[in-house]
Protein backbone atom coordinates (compact mmCIF):
# COMPACT_ATOMS: atom_id res chain seq x y z
CA UNK A 1 0.00 0.00 0.00
CA UNK A 2 1.21 3.52 -1.16
CA UNK A 3 2.36 5.14 2.25
CA UNK A 4 0.57 8.11 1.94
CA UNK A 5 -2.84 6.69 0.83
CA UNK A 6 -2.42 4.59 4.22
CA UNK A 7 -1.25 7.93 6.07
CA UNK A 8 -5.17 9.03 4.38
CA UNK A 9 -6.72 5.96 5.28
CA UNK A 10 -5.63 6.35 9.33
CA UNK A 11 -6.18 10.28 9.10
CA UNK A 12 -9.72 9.24 8.06
CA UNK A 13 -10.38 7.11 11.22
CA UNK A 14 -8.45 9.64 13.48
CA UNK A 15 -11.21 12.39 11.88
CA UNK A 16 -14.20 9.89 12.45
CA UNK A 17 -12.96 8.86 15.79
CA UNK A 18 -12.55 12.37 17.09
CA UNK A 19 -15.60 13.50 15.55
CA UNK A 20 -17.61 10.65 17.18
CA UNK A 21 -16.26 11.06 20.36
CA UNK A 22 -17.05 15.06 20.58
CA UNK A 23 -20.70 13.84 19.34
CA UNK A 24 -21.04 11.53 22.20
CA UNK A 25 -19.67 13.77 24.70
CA UNK A 26 -22.00 16.71 23.65
CA UNK A 27 -24.58 13.88 23.70
CA UNK A 28 -24.19 13.17 27.37
CA UNK A 29 -23.83 16.78 28.68
CA UNK A 30 -26.88 18.38 26.37
CA UNK A 31 -29.00 15.19 27.21
CA UNK A 32 -32.22 16.54 28.66
CA UNK A 33 -32.27 14.53 32.35
CA UNK A 34 -35.73 13.60 33.02
CA UNK A 35 -36.76 11.59 35.76
CA UNK A 36 -39.68 10.19 33.20
CA UNK A 37 -37.45 7.63 32.20
CA UNK A 38 -34.72 9.37 31.03
CA UNK A 39 -32.12 9.12 34.19
CA UNK A 40 -34.03 5.44 34.87
CA UNK A 41 -32.58 4.13 31.96
CA UNK A 42 -29.64 6.37 32.73
CA UNK A 43 -28.90 4.73 35.99
CA UNK A 44 -29.42 1.20 35.23
CA UNK A 45 -25.60 1.23 33.71
CA UNK A 46 -24.37 2.61 37.22
CA UNK A 47 -25.62 0.08 39.31
CA UNK A 48 -23.42 -2.45 41.34
CA UNK A 49 -23.36 -5.51 38.84
CA UNK A 50 -25.26 -8.09 39.82
CA UNK A 51 -27.28 -6.42 43.08
CA UNK A 52 -30.59 -5.49 41.59
CA UNK A 53 -32.99 -8.53 42.57
CA UNK A 54 -36.35 -7.15 41.60
CA UNK A 55 -36.51 -5.27 38.33
CA UNK A 56 -39.59 -3.02 37.87
CA UNK A 57 -41.01 -2.36 34.51
CA UNK A 58 -44.01 0.14 33.26
CA UNK A 59 -45.29 3.07 33.21
CA UNK A 60 -45.11 6.54 35.12
CA UNK A 61 -47.04 4.80 37.84
CA UNK A 62 -43.77 2.62 38.74
CA UNK A 63 -41.49 5.48 39.44
CA UNK A 64 -44.05 7.43 41.87
CA UNK A 65 -45.99 4.05 43.52
CA UNK A 66 -42.94 1.65 43.93
CA UNK A 67 -41.00 2.98 46.77
CA UNK A 68 -37.45 1.29 46.06
CA UNK A 69 -36.36 3.16 49.39
CA UNK A 70 -38.71 1.41 51.59
CA UNK A 71 -38.09 -1.93 50.08
CA UNK A 72 -34.88 -1.47 51.10
CA UNK A 73 -34.83 -0.01 54.73
CA UNK A 74 -37.95 -2.49 56.08
CA UNK A 75 -37.38 -5.64 53.90
CA UNK A 76 -33.82 -5.38 52.54
CA UNK A 77 -35.14 -5.71 49.21
CA UNK A 78 -32.82 -4.16 46.16
CA UNK A 79 -35.31 -3.11 43.58
CA UNK A 80 -34.81 -0.52 40.90
CA UNK A 81 -37.94 1.27 39.06
CA UNK A 82 -36.65 0.44 35.24
CA UNK A 83 -40.23 2.83 33.97
CA UNK A 84 -40.93 5.49 31.85
CA UNK A 85 -43.59 7.59 30.77
CA UNK A 86 -46.45 5.83 29.33
CA UNK A 87 -43.91 2.66 29.01
CA UNK A 88 -44.55 0.30 26.07
CA UNK A 89 -44.74 -3.83 26.37
CA UNK A 90 -42.02 -3.11 23.31
CA UNK A 91 -39.82 -0.63 25.66
CA UNK A 92 -40.53 -2.83 28.78
CA UNK A 93 -39.23 -5.83 26.92
CA UNK A 94 -36.21 -4.54 25.55
CA UNK A 95 -35.16 -2.58 28.68
CA UNK A 96 -35.59 -5.88 30.16
CA UNK A 97 -32.51 -7.49 27.98
CA UNK A 98 -30.67 -4.16 28.59
CA UNK A 99 -31.00 -4.72 32.26
CA UNK A 100 -29.92 -8.72 32.37
CA UNK A 101 -27.01 -7.48 30.79
CA UNK A 102 -24.97 -6.40 33.91
CA UNK A 103 -28.16 -7.69 36.35
CA UNK A 104 -29.91 -10.77 37.09
CA UNK A 105 -32.90 -10.19 38.49
CA UNK A 106 -34.94 -12.59 40.54
CA UNK A 107 -38.32 -11.17 39.96
CA UNK A 108 -39.54 -8.65 37.02
CA UNK A 109 -42.55 -6.67 38.44
CA UNK A 110 -44.69 -5.62 35.30
CA UNK A 111 -47.09 -3.07 35.22
CA UNK A 112 -50.07 -3.34 32.79
CA UNK A 113 -51.05 0.19 32.35
CA UNK A 114 -50.21 1.41 29.70
CA UNK A 115 -51.13 -1.92 27.53
CA UNK A 116 -54.52 -2.06 28.98
CA UNK A 117 -55.09 1.74 28.53
CA UNK A 118 -53.59 2.87 25.12
CA UNK A 119 -54.77 0.93 21.89
CA UNK A 120 -52.76 1.65 18.56
CA UNK A 121 -55.08 4.52 17.49
CA UNK A 122 -53.94 6.39 20.90
CA UNK A 123 -53.47 9.91 20.10
CA UNK A 124 -50.42 10.58 21.70
CA UNK A 125 -48.42 7.11 22.04
CA UNK A 126 -45.43 8.62 19.87
CA UNK A 127 -45.63 11.49 22.96
CA UNK A 128 -43.06 10.23 25.78
CA UNK A 129 -40.95 8.29 23.26
CA UNK A 130 -37.88 10.96 24.08
CA UNK A 131 -38.25 9.69 27.74
CA UNK A 132 -37.81 6.17 26.56
CA UNK A 133 -34.95 6.62 24.04
CA UNK A 134 -32.44 9.10 25.44
CA UNK A 135 -30.97 7.73 28.34
CA UNK A 136 -30.08 4.00 26.88
CA UNK A 137 -26.72 3.33 25.18
CA UNK A 138 -26.58 2.99 22.00
CA UNK A 139 -26.85 -0.95 20.86
CA UNK A 140 -28.15 -3.29 19.01
CA UNK A 141 -31.02 -4.00 21.50
CA UNK A 142 -31.26 0.08 21.39
CA UNK A 143 -31.73 -0.33 17.61
CA UNK A 144 -34.32 -3.36 17.76
CA UNK A 145 -36.21 -0.82 20.24
CA UNK A 146 -36.18 1.67 17.99
CA UNK A 147 -37.88 -0.51 15.06
CA UNK A 148 -40.45 -1.62 17.07
CA UNK A 149 -40.77 1.76 18.44
CA UNK A 150 -40.99 3.55 15.37
CA UNK A 151 -43.03 1.25 13.38
CA UNK A 152 -41.45 3.01 10.18
CA UNK A 153 -42.29 6.34 10.64
CA UNK A 154 -39.28 8.19 8.73
CA UNK A 155 -40.37 11.11 10.51
CA UNK A 156 -39.58 9.56 13.68
CA UNK A 157 -35.87 8.25 12.87
CA UNK A 158 -35.00 11.68 11.49
CA UNK A 159 -35.82 12.80 15.09
CA UNK A 160 -34.45 10.27 17.44
CA UNK A 161 -31.51 8.52 15.33
CA UNK A 162 -28.96 9.39 16.49
CA UNK A 163 -30.40 10.42 19.57
CA UNK A 164 -28.12 13.70 19.52
CA UNK A 165 -30.46 14.83 16.71
CA UNK A 166 -33.45 14.93 18.96
CA UNK A 167 -31.85 17.31 21.57
CA UNK A 168 -29.36 19.10 20.01
CA UNK A 169 -31.15 22.46 20.48
CA UNK A 170 -30.08 22.10 24.20
CA UNK A 171 -27.29 24.16 23.57
CA UNK A 172 -28.88 27.18 24.12
CA UNK A 173 -29.02 26.64 27.96
CA UNK A 174 -25.95 25.09 28.31
CA UNK A 175 -24.01 25.79 31.46
CA UNK A 176 -20.33 25.10 32.58
CA UNK A 177 -21.75 23.41 35.53
CA UNK A 178 -23.23 20.72 32.93
CA UNK A 179 -20.03 19.23 32.60
CA UNK A 180 -20.33 17.65 35.37
CA UNK A 181 -23.20 15.42 34.02
CA UNK A 182 -20.08 13.74 32.65
CA UNK A 183 -18.74 12.47 35.75
CA UNK A 184 -21.89 11.62 37.86
CA UNK A 185 -22.19 8.56 39.45
CA UNK A 186 -26.11 7.26 39.55
CA UNK A 187 -25.50 4.28 41.67
CA UNK A 188 -27.66 5.81 44.55
CA UNK A 189 -30.69 6.68 41.97
CA UNK A 190 -33.11 3.71 42.22
CA UNK A 191 -35.53 4.79 39.41
CA UNK A 192 -38.25 5.77 42.27
CA UNK A 193 -39.02 9.23 42.37
CA UNK A 194 -41.26 10.49 45.13
CA UNK A 195 -44.14 13.19 44.46
CA UNK A 196 -46.14 15.64 47.28
CA UNK A 197 -49.18 16.76 45.51
CA UNK A 198 -52.48 15.83 47.06
CA UNK A 199 -55.26 15.38 45.01
CA UNK A 200 -58.86 14.15 46.11
CA UNK A 201 -59.96 11.17 43.86
CA UNK A 202 -63.41 9.97 43.10
CA UNK A 203 -63.88 5.77 43.61
CA UNK A 204 -64.40 4.13 40.23
CA UNK A 205 -66.16 1.17 39.31
CA UNK A 206 -64.60 -1.56 38.26
CA UNK A 207 -66.36 -4.41 35.40
CA UNK A 208 -64.79 -7.59 36.02
CA UNK A 209 -67.18 -9.20 33.66
CA UNK A 210 -66.42 -8.15 30.20
CA UNK A 211 -63.52 -8.89 28.60
CA UNK A 212 -61.34 -7.16 25.94
CA UNK A 213 -58.06 -7.82 24.25
CA UNK A 214 -55.08 -5.44 24.24
CA UNK A 215 -53.46 -4.80 21.13
CA UNK A 216 -51.61 -7.56 18.77
CA UNK A 217 -48.66 -5.67 19.05
CA UNK A 218 -48.84 -5.77 23.05
CA UNK A 219 -49.68 -9.01 22.87
CA UNK A 220 -46.65 -10.10 20.86
CA UNK A 221 -44.16 -8.47 23.10
CA UNK A 222 -46.00 -9.90 26.65
CA UNK A 223 -45.07 -13.38 25.18
CA UNK A 224 -41.69 -12.08 24.22
CA UNK A 225 -41.68 -11.19 28.01
CA UNK A 226 -43.23 -14.42 28.90
CA UNK A 227 -40.81 -16.22 27.10
CA UNK A 228 -37.61 -14.39 28.15
CA UNK A 229 -38.10 -14.42 31.67
CA UNK A 230 -39.01 -18.22 31.27
CA UNK A 231 -35.61 -18.93 29.70
CA UNK A 232 -33.41 -16.74 32.24
CA UNK A 233 -35.12 -18.58 35.05
CA UNK A 234 -36.88 -15.13 36.46
CA UNK A 235 -40.06 -14.84 38.06
CA UNK A 236 -42.57 -12.34 36.36
CA UNK A 237 -44.65 -10.61 38.53
CA UNK A 238 -47.59 -8.53 36.69
CA UNK A 239 -49.22 -6.04 38.62
CA UNK A 240 -51.61 -2.54 38.35
CA UNK A 241 -50.37 -0.02 40.82
CA UNK A 242 -53.23 1.42 42.32
CA UNK A 243 -55.13 4.13 40.49
CA UNK A 244 -58.67 5.50 39.53
CA UNK A 245 -59.31 3.13 36.65
CA UNK A 246 -61.11 4.45 33.38
CA UNK A 247 -59.80 7.80 34.56
CA UNK A 248 -60.06 9.32 31.00
CA UNK A 249 -56.85 9.66 29.03
CA UNK A 250 -57.97 11.47 26.06
CA UNK A 251 -60.79 13.69 26.10
CA UNK A 252 -64.25 11.62 25.24
CA UNK A 253 -62.33 8.82 25.22
CA UNK A 254 -62.64 5.86 28.09
CA UNK A 255 -59.92 2.85 28.02
CA UNK A 256 -61.72 0.99 29.07
CA UNK A 257 -58.72 -0.63 31.08
CA UNK A 258 -60.05 -3.24 33.52
CA UNK A 259 -61.75 -4.82 30.40
CA UNK A 260 -58.49 -5.60 29.02
CA UNK A 261 -57.24 -6.93 32.61
CA UNK A 262 -60.13 -8.85 32.74
CA UNK A 263 -58.33 -10.72 29.59
CA UNK A 264 -54.57 -11.14 31.60
CA UNK A 265 -56.63 -13.06 34.04
CA UNK A 266 -57.35 -15.68 31.66
CA UNK A 267 -53.70 -15.41 29.57
CA UNK A 268 -52.08 -15.87 32.41
CA UNK A 269 -54.55 -18.77 33.06
CA UNK A 270 -53.65 -20.42 29.93
CA UNK A 271 -50.00 -19.89 30.55
CA UNK A 272 -50.07 -21.59 33.63
CA UNK A 273 -51.94 -24.30 31.71
CA UNK A 274 -49.04 -24.71 29.03
CA UNK A 275 -46.52 -24.95 31.67
CA UNK A 276 -45.14 -21.35 32.28
CA UNK A 277 -45.80 -21.38 36.24
CA UNK A 278 -43.34 -18.61 36.32
CA UNK A 279 -45.76 -16.30 35.76
CA UNK A 280 -48.47 -14.64 38.18
CA UNK A 281 -50.94 -11.50 37.89
CA UNK A 282 -52.06 -9.50 41.01
CA UNK A 283 -55.34 -7.78 40.03
CA UNK A 284 -54.60 -5.04 42.77
CA UNK A 285 -57.63 -2.51 41.69
CA UNK A 286 -59.91 -5.73 42.38
CA UNK A 287 -58.81 -5.55 45.59
CA UNK A 288 -58.29 -1.80 46.95
CA UNK A 289 -59.21 -2.77 50.33
CA UNK A 290 -55.54 -4.39 50.86
CA UNK A 291 -53.66 -0.55 50.61
CA UNK A 292 -55.80 1.26 52.58
CA UNK A 293 -55.77 4.12 50.26
CA UNK A 294 -57.04 7.39 51.21
CA UNK A 295 -58.30 8.35 47.61
CA UNK A 296 -61.68 10.62 48.51
CA UNK A 297 -59.20 12.76 50.76
CA UNK A 298 -56.44 12.86 48.75
CA UNK A 299 -53.86 12.07 51.03
CA UNK A 300 -51.89 9.25 49.23
CA UNK A 301 -53.04 10.39 45.53
CA UNK A 302 -50.56 12.80 43.91
CA UNK A 303 -53.77 12.89 41.07
CA UNK A 304 -56.09 10.41 39.85
CA UNK A 305 -53.90 8.07 38.10
CA UNK A 306 -50.54 8.51 40.75
CA UNK A 307 -49.49 7.57 44.18
CA UNK A 308 -47.74 9.91 46.42
CA UNK A 309 -45.14 9.72 48.66
CA UNK A 310 -47.60 8.19 51.43
CA UNK A 311 -49.66 6.12 48.66
CA UNK A 312 -46.47 4.50 47.58
CA UNK A 313 -45.36 3.52 50.88
CA UNK A 314 -48.71 1.90 51.38
CA UNK A 315 -48.80 -0.04 48.18
CA UNK A 316 -44.86 -0.78 48.66
CA UNK A 317 -45.12 -2.68 51.76
CA UNK A 318 -48.19 -4.35 50.30
CA UNK A 319 -45.88 -5.47 47.58
CA UNK A 320 -42.53 -6.37 49.63
CA UNK A 321 -44.76 -8.76 51.72
CA UNK A 322 -46.40 -10.59 48.88
CA UNK A 323 -43.69 -10.60 46.61
CA UNK A 324 -42.01 -12.88 49.48
CA UNK A 325 -44.78 -14.74 50.32
CA UNK A 326 -44.58 -15.93 46.66
CA UNK A 327 -41.16 -16.36 46.42
CA UNK A 328 -39.86 -16.41 49.94
CA UNK A 329 -36.50 -15.11 51.32
CA UNK A 330 -34.49 -17.95 49.53
CA UNK A 331 -35.46 -16.25 46.17
CA UNK A 332 -35.38 -12.59 47.86
CA UNK A 333 -32.58 -12.32 50.44
CA UNK A 334 -32.68 -9.66 52.79
CA UNK A 335 -29.31 -7.64 52.09
CA UNK A 336 -29.03 -5.27 54.66
CA UNK A 337 -25.89 -4.86 56.23
CA UNK A 338 -24.02 -7.15 53.51
CA UNK A 339 -21.08 -5.63 51.67
CA UNK A 340 -21.49 -4.44 48.09
CA UNK A 341 -25.37 -3.09 48.81
CA UNK A 342 -24.43 0.28 50.25
CA UNK A 343 -25.66 2.60 47.55
CA UNK A 344 -29.19 1.36 48.54
CA UNK A 345 -28.36 2.90 52.13
CA UNK A 346 -27.75 6.50 50.50
CA UNK A 347 -30.52 5.94 48.13
CA UNK A 348 -32.90 5.96 51.31
CA UNK A 349 -31.20 8.46 53.02
CA UNK A 350 -31.72 10.91 49.91
CA UNK A 351 -35.03 10.27 49.25
CA UNK A 352 -35.31 10.72 52.95
CA UNK A 353 -34.02 14.22 52.79
CA UNK A 354 -36.34 14.84 49.77
CA UNK A 355 -39.71 13.68 51.63
CA UNK A 356 -38.78 15.93 54.56
CA UNK A 357 -38.04 19.09 52.70
CA UNK A 358 -41.23 19.08 51.30
CA UNK A 359 -43.09 19.00 54.82
CA UNK A 360 -44.33 15.33 54.72
CA UNK A 361 -43.72 12.57 57.91
CA UNK A 362 -41.02 9.61 56.97
CA UNK A 363 -42.71 6.66 56.82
Amino acid sequence: MDRKFRKKIIACIVSFCIVAGVLSIAGAVLKPHSKDGVMQSMGIYDQPEGTIDVLMLGSSHIYYGVNTAKLWEDYGITGYDLASAEQSLWVSYHYLIEACKTQKPKVVVLDFFTPAAFMEDHKFKYSFLSEALYGMRFSLNKLQMMFACFDGNPDLWNRYFPSFFGYHDEYVSFESEDIGKLFTDHAAFKGYTPHFGQDPTNEFYLDTENVLPPSEKSQKYLKKIVDYTKKHGIKLYITIVPYRVNEEQTFEKIQEEDKRYNWLVGYVEELGQQGYDHVSFDYTVSHMESFDLEMESGEDMDDSTHLNYYGSCKFTDYLAKDLRLRYGEEVLSDHRGDSGYESWDENAKIVKEDVLSHGFEWR
